[in-house]
Order: structure tokens, then sequence, then C-alpha cells
């Protein structure tokens, strides 16, 4: 009996291999992919990435795979589809989320498992809606504080601006009063490692560290921040009601919970989640207000009827000062 040629051995099995990928691609949406392994479609990708799943959306349909960089992503663009996916018993968060957060993190799986949903549940009490109103005022002292550090006068390009109020804000809130730097060249510092981490985000969840350098050193960076200051985050304390700030909590949780030393981790985590959407958001809806004057009219008479305009007291504090009783507006 002779034996079959090696040769032919290696085309049958390169045949059957495409067969069953073609079978599997007939089960499952489209497949954007590309000529050279790994990468697949990722250039084109990365380069306009909401043109791009725009063109695929029009040629493919609402549902469809994109391949770059060794990853597979699908994207569902339809209500009905989005609705689908989310009630599948199927789809595991925590897993999908689980290599990003190492990536970009450095969080083993194995803690990032252990304590996701207890850390879901700490944050979203410390924070859910019935809360909220526990930060309104340390929020309205740290913007004030940053409004009157601007001045009265002067232009800034309104990216810059939203960033510049909202970092020192949110960081002194939800970590500890004072750990935002004050030093001019600090202050620049922590912008550009913060953006550059933050714009790269995407990118570092993805690719190895090794090919984003500058993605890595802002990284670690703001790692080393977390790390020197983590002492003086646990002790510090409230000055008017004695009570933690979030990033205590989440310190406290992680100490009872696990012996790992990853509190630096999860601060850059807590960090990227309270400002990567704060800023954007806080852009365009400034955006949408200064590009329409009556939006902004009525806002300015909401704010002045209750702190009052520049350099007089609102109607409210008169009446306060002399005594006579308030009641509450009936609108």
């Amino acid at each position: 009996m002779e034996f079959i040629s090696p040769t032919v051995v290696i085309i049958l099995g390169c045949v059957a291999l495409l067969l069953f990928l073609q079978w599997k691609n007939l089960r499952g949406p489209p497949c954007i992919g590309g000529w050279i392994p790994w990468i697949g479609a990722g250039f084109e990708f990365g380069k306009t990435p909401l043109q791009f799943i725009e063109k695929a959306r029009i040629k493919y349909g609402p549902i469809f795979t994109i391949v770059a960089m060794g990853t597979r992503m699908t994207f569902v663009t339809e209500e009905e589809g989005i609705n689908v996916f989310l009630k599948s018993k199927e789809v595991n968060f925590e897993l999908a989320v689980q290599t990003p957060v190492y990536r970009t993190a450095s969080i083993p799986k194995n803690i990032f498992l252990k304590l996701h949903e207890k850390l879901y549940i700490m944050v979203k009490g410390k924070m859910g809606t019935f809360n909220l109103y526990r930060f309104t005022g340390q929020l309205t002292e740290e913007l004030h504080e940053q409004l009157e550090n601007l001045g009265p006068h002067g232009t800034m390009d309104l990216n810059n601006l939203v960033r510049h109020l909202l970092y020192p804000v949110t960081v002194n809130v939800l970590f500890k009063k004072g750990l935002f730097p004050t030093n001019e060249r600090k202050i620049r510092e922590f912008h550009q490692h913060f953006q550059a981490y933050d714009e790269g985000f995407e990118y570092g969840s993805q690719l190895p560290e090794c090919l984003l350098r500058n993605w890595s050193k802002s990284k670690n960076w703001l790692l080393a921040l977390f790390e020197k200051n983590i002492p003086d985050i646990k002790t510090c304390k409230s000055a008017k009601d004695n009570s933690p700030t979030v990033m205590q909590a989440l310190l406290d949780l992680l100490e009872m919970e696990t012996n790992e030393q990853k509190s630096p981790n999860y601060g850059l985590l807590l960090l990227w989640a309270s400002l990567s959407n704060a800023v954007p958001v806080a852009f365009w809806t400034f955006a949408f207000v200064l590009s329409h004057p009556n939006v902004h009219r009525t806002i300015m008479e909401g704010i002045s009827s209750v702190f009052g305009t520049a350099g007089i007291p609102p109607v409210l504090t008169e009446k306060v000062s002399q005594g006579a009783p308030t009641q509450p507006s009936s609108a």
C-alpha cells in the first residue's frame, strides 16, 4: 500500500480548514479582516474608527465583525440587535473587560474577578442617584475655587478650560483634598500624562505595552503618583463630617478582601473612569450652550438667581441677611 504524499495531506488539510472557516462565517455576522495575519483591518480601523464603522454598517448591515490586532470586535448598531445582545445569557461583562483592565491598569485576572462585583456595589452605593447630593456642596466649592483662580478676564481654548476645571475638582473630591498639584509645572505634567494615557487607552487595551512607549510612560507615571500618595489618602479625613472619600472606601475594601498591593492600580482605573467621559460631556454641553444665545441667557439667569451676578449678592441672600423668613419657591 502506497503512502499518501505529505504535500497532498497538507493541501487537503488547508482545503478542509478553509471550508470550516467559511462554514463558521456563514453562521456568524460578516467579518472584515485584511490580507496581513493578526493585524487584519487594524490600520484602516485605527486611522478613522468612526468613519470605518459607518462605512462597514452601510456595506455589511447593522451587525458585523472587525478583525484588528488579533482581536475580533463585533459591532451591533441597531436598537433591536442591542437589546437581544444585552439580554443574552452568553454575554459576560467581567470576562469581556478583564483583559483590557489587565493591560491598562496591570490588575491580574484573579484579583479583578474576585473584587469586581464588590467594588461595583460599593461605588454604586457611594455615587448612586440617591447619594449624589452628598457631593454637590464640595463640588460647588471646588469649582468656585478653580474659577476664582482663573480670574475675571482672559481667553482659553474651551477643551483646555474644561480640563483645567475638572481635573483638580475631580481629584480633590474623589481622592483627597489637595492631592492635585498646585505648582504650574506639575499641573502641566499631570495634564500631559493623563491626556496621553486617556487618548491611548483604546490602543493600550488591545496592543502590547512595548509598542506604545509614550502611553506606557504616562501609565507608569500615574501609577507612581498614586503609589506615592496612597498613605496620605488613607489617613486624610473630611474637615466637615469626617466622611471617607470614594478612594478611601475603595482602599478599605481592597485591604479587607486581598493582600495584594494593587491600590495604585485601582486608583488609576478610578481616575480614568471619572475623567475620561466627564471632559467630553462637559465640553459639548458648554459648546451647545455657547452656540445657542437663548439657552445661554436662560442658564445665566438661573445661576444669577441663586449665586447673584458678579459682585452683587442674590436677592435671597439679601433677605436672609435682613432676618426675613424665606419660603421655598412654588416653581
